[in-house]
Protein backbone atom coordinates (compact mmCIF):
# COMPACT_ATOMS: atom_id res chain seq x y z
CA UNK A 1 0.00 0.00 0.00
CA UNK A 2 1.27 3.50 -0.92
CA UNK A 3 1.24 5.64 2.38
CA UNK A 4 0.15 8.54 0.41
CA UNK A 5 -3.32 6.22 0.45
CA UNK A 6 -3.82 7.64 3.68
CA UNK A 7 -3.89 11.05 2.72
CA UNK A 8 -7.43 12.01 3.25
CA UNK A 9 -7.55 9.39 6.51
CA UNK A 10 -5.76 11.70 7.97
CA UNK A 11 -8.13 14.68 7.75
CA UNK A 12 -11.11 13.11 9.22
CA UNK A 13 -8.99 12.88 12.70
CA UNK A 14 -8.70 16.41 12.19
CA UNK A 15 -12.51 16.94 12.19
CA UNK A 16 -13.60 14.48 14.13
CA UNK A 17 -11.51 14.17 17.04
CA UNK A 18 -7.95 16.10 16.88
CA UNK A 19 -4.50 15.25 16.64
CA UNK A 20 -3.54 14.56 19.96
CA UNK A 21 -6.04 12.43 26.93
CA UNK A 22 -8.08 14.58 28.78
CA UNK A 23 -9.63 15.36 31.68
CA UNK A 24 -11.22 18.87 32.36
CA UNK A 25 -14.93 18.98 32.61
CA UNK A 26 -17.05 22.57 32.27
CA UNK A 27 -18.24 24.12 34.80
CA UNK A 28 -21.60 26.07 35.40
CA UNK A 29 -25.01 24.68 36.15
CA UNK A 30 -24.57 21.03 37.42
CA UNK A 31 -28.84 21.06 38.27
CA UNK A 32 -29.63 22.22 34.49
CA UNK A 33 -30.93 19.43 32.41
CA UNK A 34 -28.34 17.75 30.43
CA UNK A 35 -28.38 15.90 26.55
CA UNK A 36 -26.20 14.07 25.27
CA UNK A 37 -25.11 12.79 22.17
CA UNK A 38 -23.40 9.38 21.51
CA UNK A 39 -22.08 8.23 18.32
CA UNK A 40 -20.11 4.90 17.50
CA UNK A 41 -18.19 5.63 13.84
CA UNK A 42 -16.03 3.45 11.60
CA UNK A 43 -13.38 4.54 8.93
CA UNK A 44 -13.34 2.92 6.13
CA UNK A 45 -11.03 2.44 2.74
CA UNK A 46 -12.08 0.69 -0.44
CA UNK A 47 -14.39 -1.38 2.10
CA UNK A 48 -11.42 -2.48 4.53
CA UNK A 49 -11.83 -1.31 8.13
CA UNK A 50 -9.06 1.12 9.48
CA UNK A 51 -9.99 2.14 13.18
CA UNK A 52 -12.72 3.08 14.80
CA UNK A 53 -13.99 6.29 16.22
CA UNK A 54 -16.54 7.21 19.09
CA UNK A 55 -17.56 10.54 20.40
CA UNK A 56 -19.84 11.10 23.87
CA UNK A 57 -20.94 15.14 24.15
CA UNK A 58 -23.18 16.62 27.10
CA UNK A 59 -24.93 20.03 27.12
CA UNK A 60 -25.97 21.27 29.99
CA UNK A 61 -27.04 24.56 30.08
CA UNK A 62 -24.51 26.86 28.13
CA UNK A 63 -22.09 23.68 29.31
CA UNK A 64 -20.68 21.76 27.05
CA UNK A 65 -18.16 18.42 27.58
CA UNK A 66 -16.80 16.50 24.62
CA UNK A 67 -14.84 13.25 25.00
CA UNK A 68 -13.75 10.94 21.70
CA UNK A 69 -11.63 8.11 21.09
CA UNK A 70 -9.80 7.27 17.91
CA UNK A 71 -7.93 3.32 17.56
CA UNK A 72 -6.98 2.46 14.07
CA UNK A 73 -6.74 -1.00 13.02
CA UNK A 74 -5.45 -3.50 10.46
CA UNK A 75 -3.37 -2.82 7.32
CA UNK A 76 -3.68 0.77 7.83
CA UNK A 77 -1.18 -0.30 11.43
CA UNK A 78 1.78 -0.69 9.04
CA UNK A 79 1.96 3.17 8.11
CA UNK A 80 -0.05 4.99 10.57
CA UNK A 81 -0.88 3.39 13.76
CA UNK A 82 -2.60 5.57 16.79
CA UNK A 83 -4.42 5.86 19.37
CA UNK A 84 -6.29 9.22 20.30
CA UNK A 85 -7.91 10.08 23.51
CA UNK A 86 -9.19 13.91 23.29
CA UNK A 87 -11.22 16.13 25.96
CA UNK A 88 -13.10 19.56 25.27
CA UNK A 89 -15.07 21.78 27.27
CA UNK A 90 -16.70 25.53 27.14
CA UNK A 91 -19.57 27.29 26.82
CA UNK A 92 -22.11 27.53 23.72
CA UNK A 93 -25.20 29.46 23.12
CA UNK A 94 -27.03 29.90 19.94
CA UNK A 95 -24.77 32.69 18.62
CA UNK A 96 -21.72 32.24 21.13
CA UNK A 97 -18.76 29.96 20.98
CA UNK A 98 -16.23 29.25 23.30
CA UNK A 99 -13.33 26.79 24.30
CA UNK A 100 -12.39 26.68 27.74
CA UNK A 101 -9.98 23.40 27.90
CA UNK A 102 -8.83 20.87 25.54
CA UNK A 103 -6.57 17.63 26.07
CA UNK A 104 -5.63 15.50 24.27
CA UNK A 105 -3.24 12.33 24.25
CA UNK A 106 -1.83 10.38 21.01
CA UNK A 107 0.11 7.12 21.26
CA UNK A 108 1.82 6.22 18.05
CA UNK A 109 3.20 2.94 16.17
CA UNK A 110 6.46 3.17 17.92
CA UNK A 111 4.84 3.70 21.55
CA UNK A 112 5.67 7.75 21.21
CA UNK A 113 3.23 9.24 23.35
CA UNK A 114 2.21 12.85 22.87
CA UNK A 115 -0.25 15.34 25.62
CA UNK A 116 -1.15 18.93 24.43
CA UNK A 117 -3.32 21.01 26.22
CA UNK A 118 -4.60 24.18 25.30
CA UNK A 119 -6.38 26.82 28.13
CA UNK A 120 -8.68 29.74 26.28
CA UNK A 121 -8.75 33.12 28.19
CA UNK A 122 -11.12 35.63 26.24
CA UNK A 123 -9.59 37.63 23.67
CA UNK A 124 -6.02 35.67 23.93
CA UNK A 125 -4.50 33.37 22.41
CA UNK A 126 -5.18 30.27 23.79
CA UNK A 127 -1.77 28.81 26.41
CA UNK A 128 -0.36 25.85 24.99
CA UNK A 129 1.07 23.06 27.64
CA UNK A 130 2.73 20.35 24.77
CA UNK A 131 4.54 17.04 26.45
CA UNK A 132 6.91 16.59 25.33
CA UNK A 133 7.71 19.86 23.80
CA UNK A 134 7.93 20.18 20.20
CA UNK A 135 9.55 23.08 18.11
CA UNK A 136 7.50 25.27 15.64
CA UNK A 137 10.61 27.19 14.52
CA UNK A 138 10.03 28.38 11.03
CA UNK A 139 6.21 27.22 10.82
CA UNK A 140 5.32 29.70 13.50
CA UNK A 141 1.48 30.41 14.20
CA UNK A 142 1.69 33.79 15.11
CA UNK A 143 -0.76 34.92 18.79
CA UNK A 144 -2.77 37.34 16.66
CA UNK A 145 -3.85 34.06 14.52
CA UNK A 146 -4.68 31.92 17.53
CA UNK A 147 -7.05 34.56 18.42
CA UNK A 148 -10.88 33.32 18.40
CA UNK A 149 -10.03 30.07 17.35
CA UNK A 150 -11.29 26.32 18.22
CA UNK A 151 -9.39 23.23 19.26
CA UNK A 152 -10.04 20.13 16.94
CA UNK A 153 -12.82 18.81 18.93
CA UNK A 154 -14.23 21.66 19.94
CA UNK A 155 -14.49 22.43 16.19
CA UNK A 156 -16.41 19.02 15.94
CA UNK A 157 -18.51 20.34 18.80
CA UNK A 158 -19.75 23.77 16.65
CA UNK A 159 -20.49 21.59 14.19
CA UNK A 160 -22.69 18.78 15.51
CA UNK A 161 -24.41 21.16 17.85
CA UNK A 162 -25.90 23.48 15.67
CA UNK A 163 -24.38 26.93 17.25
CA UNK A 164 -22.92 27.81 13.67
CA UNK A 165 -24.57 26.94 10.83
CA UNK A 166 -28.10 28.40 12.04
CA UNK A 167 -30.65 26.96 10.19
CA UNK A 168 -28.87 26.23 7.20
CA UNK A 169 -27.34 22.83 8.12
CA UNK A 170 -23.45 23.51 6.80
CA UNK A 171 -23.36 26.84 6.16
CA UNK A 172 -20.06 27.20 8.67
CA UNK A 173 -16.64 27.95 8.79
CA UNK A 174 -14.87 26.36 11.91
CA UNK A 175 -11.65 28.27 12.83
CA UNK A 176 -9.14 25.76 14.37
CA UNK A 177 -6.02 25.85 16.30
CA UNK A 178 -4.64 22.82 17.13
CA UNK A 179 -1.39 24.21 19.04
CA UNK A 180 1.16 23.23 15.60
CA UNK A 181 -1.57 24.40 13.05
CA UNK A 182 -3.91 27.11 12.21
CA UNK A 183 -6.58 26.09 9.66
CA UNK A 184 -9.95 26.49 8.76
CA UNK A 185 -12.51 23.47 8.29
CA UNK A 186 -15.42 24.96 5.76
CA UNK A 187 -18.71 23.25 5.37
CA UNK A 188 -21.23 24.34 2.80
CA UNK A 189 -24.55 22.76 1.73
CA UNK A 190 -24.93 21.27 -1.65
CA UNK A 191 -28.51 20.07 -1.80
CA UNK A 192 -30.85 18.34 0.29
CA UNK A 193 -31.46 14.39 -0.59
CA UNK A 194 -33.00 11.19 0.61
CA UNK A 195 -30.91 8.62 1.64
CA UNK A 196 -30.82 5.12 2.72
CA UNK A 197 -27.53 3.75 4.63
CA UNK A 198 -26.76 0.26 4.20
CA UNK A 199 -26.54 -0.55 7.78
CA UNK A 200 -30.04 0.86 8.84
CA UNK A 201 -29.01 3.19 10.99
CA UNK A 202 -30.70 5.83 8.92
CA UNK A 203 -33.18 6.62 6.04
CA UNK A 204 -34.99 9.86 5.43
CA UNK A 205 -34.39 13.07 4.76
CA UNK A 206 -30.82 14.55 4.77
CA UNK A 207 -28.40 17.38 3.46
CA UNK A 208 -25.43 16.80 1.04
CA UNK A 209 -22.72 19.02 2.03
CA UNK A 210 -18.87 19.95 1.09
CA UNK A 211 -15.95 20.37 3.70
CA UNK A 212 -12.55 21.70 2.94
CA UNK A 213 -9.37 21.79 4.71
CA UNK A 214 -7.79 24.97 4.35
CA UNK A 215 -4.45 25.22 5.66
CA UNK A 216 -2.87 29.13 6.65
CA UNK A 217 -0.01 28.74 9.16
CA UNK A 218 1.82 25.69 10.65
CA UNK A 219 3.40 22.57 10.04
CA UNK A 220 1.75 20.60 7.10
CA UNK A 221 -0.07 17.12 7.60
CA UNK A 222 2.95 14.51 7.47
CA UNK A 223 1.49 12.69 4.72
CA UNK A 224 0.87 15.35 2.56
CA UNK A 225 3.84 15.58 -0.20
CA UNK A 226 4.66 18.81 -1.83
CA UNK A 227 2.29 20.97 -4.38
CA UNK A 228 -0.45 17.80 -2.99
CA UNK A 229 -3.59 18.84 -0.91
CA UNK A 230 -6.64 17.24 0.82
CA UNK A 231 -9.36 16.16 -1.68
CA UNK A 232 -12.68 17.47 -1.36
CA UNK A 233 -14.80 16.11 1.45
CA UNK A 234 -18.88 14.62 1.06
CA UNK A 235 -21.20 14.55 3.90
CA UNK A 236 -24.28 13.10 4.76
CA UNK A 237 -25.58 15.55 7.41
CA UNK A 238 -28.84 15.03 9.67
CA UNK A 239 -30.62 17.42 11.79
CA UNK A 240 -32.04 15.63 14.81
CA UNK A 241 -33.98 17.25 17.46
CA UNK A 242 -33.28 17.34 21.37
CA UNK A 243 -36.25 18.18 23.40
CA UNK A 244 -33.25 18.70 26.49
CA UNK A 245 -31.03 20.88 24.72
CA UNK A 246 -34.08 22.75 22.64
CA UNK A 247 -32.32 22.62 19.23
CA UNK A 248 -31.30 20.36 16.81
CA UNK A 249 -27.60 18.36 16.79
CA UNK A 250 -26.49 18.25 13.16
CA UNK A 251 -24.69 15.12 12.80
CA UNK A 252 -23.12 14.00 9.89
CA UNK A 253 -23.65 10.05 9.26
CA UNK A 254 -21.18 9.74 6.21
CA UNK A 255 -18.31 11.30 5.60
CA UNK A 256 -16.29 10.13 2.40
CA UNK A 257 -13.63 11.34 0.27
CA UNK A 258 -12.57 10.04 -3.50
CA UNK A 259 -9.28 10.00 -4.12
CA UNK A 260 -6.63 8.58 -6.46
CA UNK A 261 -5.98 5.67 -4.16
CA UNK A 262 -10.03 4.79 -3.56
CA UNK A 263 -13.03 6.25 -1.44
CA UNK A 264 -11.93 6.65 2.15
CA UNK A 265 -15.42 7.20 4.60
CA UNK A 266 -16.36 7.16 7.82
CA UNK A 267 -19.43 5.78 8.62
CA UNK A 268 -21.70 6.39 11.45
CA UNK A 269 -23.18 2.67 13.10
CA UNK A 270 -24.18 3.71 16.59
CA UNK A 271 -26.44 7.07 17.30
CA UNK A 272 -28.27 7.86 20.28
CA UNK A 273 -29.97 11.44 21.60
CA UNK A 274 -30.53 11.70 25.01
CA UNK A 275 -30.10 8.27 25.39
CA UNK A 276 -32.21 7.21 22.42
CA UNK A 277 -31.48 6.07 19.20
CA UNK A 278 -33.43 8.48 16.89
CA UNK A 279 -36.02 7.49 14.11
CA UNK A 280 -35.43 6.19 10.95
CA UNK A 281 -38.23 8.65 8.70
Amino acid sequence: MNPRFLLPTALFPLILSGPALGAGGAGGDSTAPASHLQAALTIYAGGITLGKMDMDATVRGGDYHVVSNLETSGVVNAFWQAEIQATSSGKVAAKNFSPALYDSFDINRTGKKQEVSLTYDSGNPPRLYADPPYSTTGYEVKPEDQKATLDPLSAVMFIVSGAGAGATPCALTAPVFDGRRRYNIEMSKVKDLDIKMDNGLYAGHAALCQIKYHQLSGFKPRVLKANESFPTINAWVVSYPSQTKGSDYVVPLRVWADTPYGMVSVVANSLKIDGQAPKAN
